[in-house]
């Protein structure tokens, strides 16, 4: 298997996101791998990710318990890190393949996302879908239930136009479920023709 390569994609103030490709295979290869990209990407020796009884993964002090956050799929991994607060990550590889944005936006998102997701044509579409399913998990993993509770909040119709740009810092008041938060969402090229959506997000309380 090749040596797994990373490269910083996102930063919200302290917080910052490594994409490591590619990924290995298992659980425990995963988080040592992410533990690798982040100590040299932030230049911190002392940085050590252990798993909490809950499978969240966490890190030991000096640093925030919950100042990492681990997303992959296939064999990419994001892995994020912020010294003194929460961070949540998402990746999602992007699937045109009778997937449907509009309907999804529908199910899933706020009315005011939904509604501005079903003016585009159909790639900006699917292109502001992925970013807002990756930006609002990121977002709600900083809670810690993730998207148990659905993924209409934070909603974030008023912000999609930032969301929109590669590496917009966007940032929102406290919700019913989460935090003030700072977040960001880049899309990538894939080593297919698959683009690749990555979000960072961070606490701000």
């Amino acid at each position: 298997m090749m040596t797994p390569r990373f490269e910083l994609v996102l930063t919200v103030a302290d917080a910052i996101a490594v994409l490591v490709r590619p990924a290995p295979g298992g659980r425990e290869a995963r988080d040592e791998a992410a533990q690798a990209a982040l100590r040299s990407a932030a230049q911190r020796d002392d940085l050590f990710i252990y798993r909490r009884p809950s499978d969240r993964p966490a890190l030991k002090p000096p640093y925030h318990e919950l100042g990492v956050s681990l997303s992959h799929r296939a064999d990419l991994l994001l892995a994020g890190f912020s010294p003194d607060t929460a961070v949540g990550v998402d990746i999602e590889i992007e699937d045109s393949h009778d997937f449907d944005p509009v309907a999804f936006a529908a199910d899933h998102f706020s009315k005011g996302e939904a509604t501005a997701i079903a003016a585009f044509d159909t790639p900006a579409a699917l292109d502001a879908c992925y970013r807002l399913w990756v930006a609002k998990e990121a977002a709600l993993k900083i809670s810690g239930r993730g998207i148990f509770d659905g993924l209409d909040e934070p909603d974030l119709a008023n912000q999609l136009h930032l969301v929109r740009i590669d590496g917009a810092a966007v940032q929102l008041e406290a919700g019913s479920r989460l935090p003030p938060i700072a977040l960001s969402v880049t899309r990538l090229a894939g080593t297919t023709d698959r683009p690749v959506y990555c979000a960072l997000a961070r606490d701000l309380s």
